[in-house]
Formats: C-alpha cells, sequence, structure tokens
C-alpha cells in the first residue's frame, strides 16, 4: 500500500471520529427541543460515512469501518447490548455495497442504496430490541416517531455528503488504470 493511500485512509478514520462526534455531541445540540423529547432524531452521520465507503470503494473496507465504528458507538451509548449496532451498521454497509455496481454509481443510485441502507440498519435494530425485549414499542410508532424523522434527516445529511465523499473516495482514473489498486 502506498503511503498517500494510507494516509488517505488515516484522515478517512479521523474523519469518521469527527463525524462520530458530532453526531453524539454537538447535533443533539442543534436540533430544536420539541423535536427532542416528540421526536426521536438521532442522525447517523457515520452510517453513511460508511455506506458511502461500501459503494465508493470496496464492500469489505466499507463494513469494517461500519463495524468498528458501530462496537464504538454500542460502548459509548447502548451499555445494555453491545454489539447490535455493530451487527447493524455492518450489515447495512455490506448490503449497500453489494447492491451498487461500480458502472451504475450515480446520484439517484446512490441515494436509493443509502435509503436501502438506513432503512435496513433501522429495522434491524428494532427487531434485536424486540426479540431481546429491550424495546416493548410498537412498530408503527417506533417508524412514525424514531425510524422515519432520523431516516429523512440523515437522507439530506448523506445528499449533502454525496459530492465530497465521491471526491475523496473514488479512485482516480489513471491510478485503476495501472492497476495499483
Amino acid at each position: 500500500m502506498s503511503n498517500d493511500r494510507l494516509r488517505r485512509w488515516v484522515l478517512t478514520t479521523l474523519l469518521l471520529l469527527l463525524f462520530f462526534l458530532l453526531e453524539s455531541a454537538l447535533v443533539p445540540w442543534l436540533l430544536p427541543a420539541e423535536w427532542r423529547f416528540e421526536l426521536s432524531i438521532y442522525p447517523k452521520l457515520v452510517l453513511v460515512c460508511a455506506v458511502y465507503i461500501a459503494i465508493l470503494t470496496n464492500r469489505h473496507i466499507g463494513t469494517a469501518f461500519a463495524l468498528a465504528f458501530g462496537l464504538l458507538q454500542d460502548i459509548q451509548f447502548y451499555g445494555h447490548m453491545i454489539g447490535v449496532n455493530a451487527f447493524t451498521y455492518a450489515l447495512a454497509a455490506y448490503m449497500a455495497g453489494v447492491l451498487i455496481r461500480p458502472n451504475l454509481v450515480n446520484l439517484f443510485s446512490v441515494f436509493l442504496i443509502q435509503l436501502s441502507a438506513l432503512l435496513l440498519y433501522e429495522t434491524a435494530t428494532y427487531a434485536l430490541y424486540r426479540l431481546f425485549s429491550v424495546t416493548d414499542a410498537d412498530f408503527a410508532w417506533t417508524f412514525v416517531h424514531g425510524m422515519l424523522p432520523s431516516i429523512l434527516i440523515t437522507l439530506f445529511l448523506a445528499l449533502a455528503l454525496y459530492i465530497p465523499s465521491r471526491r475523496w473516495l473514488e479512485t482516480p482514473r489513471a491510478e485503476r488504470e495501472s492497476g495499483d489498486e
């Protein structure tokens, strides 16, 4: 691995750590108080970035980032069940990498895959919490008051991050043609 590629992955990891801090410390303060009490909105910046990594580079690398940062989220916030976020983040990133074809990467396909990954994450997390009796909330109520608002906010952030992510993560044409991947 070249020094430039190694530097790029180290910077990507630091950027994901920054997004982890933003989504856990800053974003809750930016949302209006009514939204925090009436709706459960948790934007998933790290998941969006892991899905972008899976789509634009390699599904295995995206899955590794998703697994690592999902476990970090589990340890930091969800001590009652370690591993749920790690598993569902990794599952969503891996499936996103499986769904995309390199010649079909465009805004519309990436938007649909981000939506699919977020839906998969939210429903799988709910299903695991329901399976292990962590929650007894009805799915319809949870979807309307938690999943849907979080997905909409996260999709907006995913759209805002699309161009910077694509520029940062895509392999330059000269490097692809030389077979240096």
